[in-house]
């Protein structure tokens, strides 16, 4: 039922893509706010930006076109940095997933880019 509703609506489904990513990088900033590194202010501001960039999508998408890919790529840069930071803490198993979403978000970033491409050289 929600993924009929994701298929019928590309709109929503670019905004859950952020709130999605958004929601993660809030939650590794109170991971970093608990054991006490004062990094987690960076990830919550990043958070917060993802979080308005998801509720504002259909706004500033109408503005800046381009601006879903640079925000992936945003995402992907996180999600690796996210990643070094388990691997240097030591976690096994977890980085691994950061470091698949990163790439992912790169593949979305770079398929958005071919999208908007096409899309200009049509509209010449």
């Amino acid at each position: 039922m929600l993924i009929d509703r994701l298929r019928r609506n590309p709109e929503k489904k670019k905004k859950l893509a952020h709130v999605i990513a958004g929601f993660v990088i809030l939650l590794h900033a109170f991971e970093r706010y608990e054991s006490g590194h004062a990094s987690y202010l960076f990830f919550a501001v990043a958070g917060i930006v993802f979080m308005s960039v998801a509720l504002l999508h259909a706004v500033i998408e109408r503005k800046a076109p381009w601006i879903d890919g640079v925000f992936f790529v945003i995402e992907a840069a996180l999600s690796f940095l996210v990643a070094a930071d388990y691997f240097h803490m030591g976690k096994k198993a977890l980085p691994y997933c950061y470091l698949a979403a990163g790439i992912a978000q790169l593949v979305v970033a770079f398929v958005k880019s071919k999208k908007g491409i096409r899309q200009h050289k049509a509209a010449q």
